[in-house]
């Protein structure tokens, strides 16, 4: 695993590079992606710099997806159901604004590579957890196998990522419909009726995410391109 800097030197270093390869990684994959370029757009550093901090490409790769897909955000929520929902609006609402989170989804359907599938390996177990609780509590309908329901959830949830690679802006909306319907197979009508399943209960959690700044400053950025240069007004005599 990566070697954690301590002094700041060094940190900044691990920084640069971790960006510039979120950033490559999510535009062109991992095949495409060279050390050479990722060292360039880090700002020309040495060879040694990513090889003092990283075994090779491969555990940098890892590095971004393990530190990116995870459910820091999510706490038990009650019905437990909506702890569920919270988990998919939140990635889909965070994957079109966070670059690494983007990179992570990639990398993580990157046959072939040990962090393939990472994304499943750790959402299942988790849903899964948060569904069995959910049918303890009362909140499933009879004959609901959370394991089972849960893989389709994550499944599904990954075939929509796949789709919208190439417009992410609609992904949020996607899954909102993915899980109207996962809700309406799986919950009980008292359940459903106490659930958010909105973009914008995405929204309201993205203050607790650990990505929350990238998010904010990447919607910043977003609506200054749109509004575009601002004209400097010339003296006049």
């Amino acid at each position: 695993m990566a070697r954690q800097p301590v002094q700041a030197r060094a940190r900044a270093k691990y920084d640069a590079i971790f960006k510039a390869a979120g950033e490559l990684f999510a535009e062109q994959g991992f095949a495409q992606t060279t050390v050479d370029q990722i060292l360039e757009r880090a700002g020309s550093l040495s060879r040694g710099s990513l090889y003092n901090l990283w075994k090779d490409k491969d555990e940098l790769a890892y590095t971004i997806v393990t530190e990116s897909l995870i459910m820091d955000s999510i706490t038990p929520a009650t019905p437990r159901l909506q702890s569920v929902v919270d988990a998919s609006i939140l990635l889909a609402v965070l994957t079109p604004h966070v670059t690494v989170i983007k990179a992570a989804n990639r990398l993580a359907t990157e046959q072939g590579k040990a962090f393939f599938g990472y994304l499943w390996r750790t959402y299942i177990p988790l849903i899964t957890e948060l569904m069995t609780q959910a049918r303890d509590l009362g909140e499933l309908k009879p004959g609901v196998e959370p394991a089972d329901w849960a893989t389709l959830w994550v499944d599904a949830w990954v075939g929509l990522d796949l789709r919208f690679r190439e417009n992410y802006d609609e992904l949020a909306t996607a899954v909102d419909r993915l899980n109207q319907q996962m809700v309406h197979c799986v919950a009980t009508p008292e359940t459903t009726a106490k659930l958010q399943v909105s973009v914008g209960r995405g929204h309201e959690l993205i203050h607790t995410s650990q990505h929350a700044d990238a998010y904010y400053t990447s919607v910043q950025e977003h609506l200054k391109d749109k509004r575009g240069p601002v004209d400097t007004p010339t003296a006049t005599n």
